[in-house]
């Protein structure tokens, strides 16, 4: 009979994210979008204002800064222990984190990327958010929207999963999400954004009046290239090879032309008013 193929081993909890800062992240939560305010779906997202919308929520331990008048006095004498009381407003949205696992990215900018949705998946689904999963590449994935802490680990367990490789095609990829995702909510996105015109693929979230946060991870390989001589660069995602001699002339028509690329979309996201950060993932 045939074999039957062994299922991927699933990574530890820490290997997603360390229990010491997760406990960290907990007071933290993500911006609430531009939509959010004229919203009127009942929902459970927590939101920044106080009323008699704010229903209680859990408690959580002090630390300094947090508002005195939110001190809970009564479990104070209880348990001799400074907890805040936190709420919930009426408030209701989905956070679509995308994590590209494309050939691009390679292991290094890949398991960046995981860790980083790791981080705010946790926050988003402590902040009483609806989180949902997406990657892109050669097997594009997508894990519905699901509420409450206590299904981290569903989604961890989904995400660590997923294959790499292919291309990313983040025109044609973002626009099948914000379809999906409806409107308006809050786009996560976390990619190397190798391709030329890769700004385009940011009309659709904005036609969608969804809010997009976009993470450019890069590695040693893109910012410092070793190489040097005669070379034949071949492209991970479509094959295409290019031979050319690379000398100090030439890395810096690259240096110049990967700042420029950079620049391009840090400008684009400015004009939809979208969040834009760029960052080593060797750090």
């Amino acid at each position: 009979p045939p074999r039957q193929a062994a299922a991927p081993r699933l990574k530890a909890v820490a290997d997603w994210l360390a229990p010491e800062l997760r406990q960290r992240l907990r007071r933290y939560q993500l911006l609430t979008p531009r939509q959010a305010s004229r919203s009127s779906l009942p929902g459970s997202h927590r939101g920044r204002r106080r009323g008699r919308s704010l229903e209680f929520a859990e408690h959580r331990d002090y630390v300094a800064g947090d508002d005195l008048r939110h001190l809970d006095w009564s479990a104070f004498a209880r348990h001799e222990k400074l907890v805040v009381k936190e709420f919930e407003s009426e408030l209701d949205r989905v956070v679509m984190i995308v994590v590209d696992l494309s050939q691009s990215m390679g292991p290094q900018k890949a398991r960046a990327a995981r860790q980083v949705a790791s981080a705010l998946a946790w926050v988003g689904l402590a902040g009483h958010d609806r989180v949902s999963l997406a990657t892109l590449g050669g097997a594009a994935g997508y894990h519905p929207p699901v509420r409450g802490r206590d299904q981290w680990r569903t989604l961890m367990n989904w995400l660590w999963q997923q294959p790499e490789g292919g291309r990313a095609g983040l025109s044609d990829g973002l626009r099948k999400l914000a379809q999906r995702l409806g409107g308006p909510n809050l786009m996560l996105v976390r990619s190397d954004w190798p391709e030329p015109q890769a700004w385009e693929s940011l009309a659709y979230p904005h036609f969608a009046r969804h809010e997009l946060r976009a993470l450019q991870l890069r590695d040693g390989d893109d910012l410092q290239p070793g190489w040097s001589g005669p070379l034949e660069l071949v492209d991970r995602e479509t094959g295409e090879s290019r031979r050319l001699s690379l000398d100090e002339s030439t890395r810096n028509l690259y240096q110049q032309a990967l700042v420029g690329h950079g620049q391009e979309l840090a400008s684009a996201c400015r004009r939809r008013g979208f969040g834009w950060l760029s960052c080593d993932a060797r750090s």
